[in-house]
């Protein structure tokens, strides 16, 4: 079920007049029940596994939480269990016919089988979201877990799909308290919401048919059809995240809920550390905090650090879908941020920073870097994106 749909719109209605029209205190209840009624849309079996892994996750935090912080070894464990657990089923779902395939393509006489399983919604993000949870209870940042029952966990993860990737600390205290929203504040999300709508169907949707050059390379396009396909699609990934941020932030409001900004206007970024704390901020801040930081950030010098930003951004890739030239796309992101933090440490960078001139120069750069990325993000293989980027840089011309 997805948002801009007419089924979606006959769910929400009765929900939310359902939600409000009843006391409060079964509002928890019906905002639990009505997201496991929208996410076995998709599936009532892969339904069946998220709750499995949201109870699991819930149990072992409180394990976790319940256990004095001097037995490290066991809450050590418990963590390693919890995150096993999340990380298989993603891996077991989303990436084993990666690996058999890449497997089958290195060992010809190797005839692995595909599992040819769907992948069930948004299992990307709930594990994201499960692994944070649980790190925070390990490292004392959540500590009433201990006194928490599995419901009230439960009003964490009902209703996502493709972020923003929400943090426990910020959502669990707007659930103790939900208060009906004044009539602004109704009108603000619901302009949100079709903002949201507006963004990804009308923008977002009209740039589809020009990105078919990058999708379909083919000696009938020209060098101008490859540039519109660029730029078409750098436009319509962005409204198409954005649309949908803006849609689950108005309909988290009109439940309530606050949750935080996932874009701040990325492209206008001056450099490609800038446009990654701008481009979806939840799951950039993510990858800082639970991927970047725990391998070491920037705190083991330059080398070490380059490499860090280089496994971080390859996993970021990896994680928006299994395919190889997703990890191709990481790595440039890699590379161009481990390229900025040289070149803002050299003294030619200092010297650039302070011209009051540099501003749209830098920026027209990220933005092109940003766009070359999205070939790799967008076509289907490395040999489709080389041939894309030939064209792009006028190689047939030679």
């Amino acid at each position: 079920m997805i948002f801009n749909t007419w089924q979606f719109a006959l769910f929400a209605i009765p929900f939310f007049l359902t939600y409000w029209l009843l006391p409060r205190q079964y509002r928890n209840l019906t905002l639990v029940a009505g997201g496991i009624v929208f996410y076995s849309a998709s599936g009532v079996a892969y339904t069946l596994l998220i709750v499995g892994l949201a109870a699991a996750t819930f149990f072992i935090g409180r394990a976790m939480a319940n256990l004095p912080k001097e037995r490290t070894r066991d809450r050590r464990g418990l963590l390693t269990l919890g995150v096993l657990l999340s990380v298989g089923a993603l891996a077991l779902f989303k990436y084993a016919n990666l690996f058999v395939g890449s497997v089958n393509a290195i060992v010809p006489k190797a005839h692995l089988g595909a599992l040819n399983w769907v992948v069930p919604l948004a299992l990307s993000f709930f594990t994201f979201e499960f692994i944070h949870f649980l790190v925070d209870v390990y490292l004392g940042k959540i500590e009433s877990v201990g006194a928490r029952s599995f419901s009230e966990f439960a009003l964490f993860f009902p209703t996502l799909v493709a972020g923003p990737i929400k943090r426990y600390q910020n959502f669990e205290p707007q659930s103790k308290n939900i208060e009906r929203p004044h009539s602004l504040v109704v009108a603000a999300n619901v302009y949100r919401v079709i903002l949201g709508l507006a963004k990804k169907m009308i923008i977002a949707d009209s740039m589809t048919p020009l990105t078919q050059p990058l999708l379909t390379p083919d000696p009938l396009y020209n060098h101008a059809d490859y540039w519109i396909g660029m730029l078409a699609y750098t436009a319509k990934i962005y409204f198409d995240f954005t649309g949908y941020s803006d849609i689950a932030i108005g309909l988290a409001g009109l439940m309530g809920f606050s949750i935080l900004e996932n874009f701040d206007r990325p492209y206008w970024s001056r450099n490609i550390s800038e446009f990654w704390r701008r481009w979806h901020i939840s799951l950039s801040s993510w990858i800082r905090d639970y991927a970047f930081i725990p391998l070491g950030g920037s705190r083991q010098g330059n080398a070490r650090t380059l490499l860090n930003l280089t496994a971080v951004m390859a996993i970021a890739g990896l994680w928006h879908g299994a395919a190889w030239h997703f990890v191709g796309w990481g790595l440039w992101h890699g590379a161009g941020l481990g390229a900025h933090r040289v070149w803002e440490r050299s003294p030619a960078g200092a010297r650039t920073a302070k011209l009051a001139g540099a501003r749209w120069p830098s920026t027209a750069l990220t933005f092109l870097f940003v766009a070359f990325g999205w070939v790799l993000f967008c076509c289907p293989t490395f040999d489709a994106a080389w041939k894309t980027f030939k064209e792009l840089l006028g190689a047939h011309a030679f």
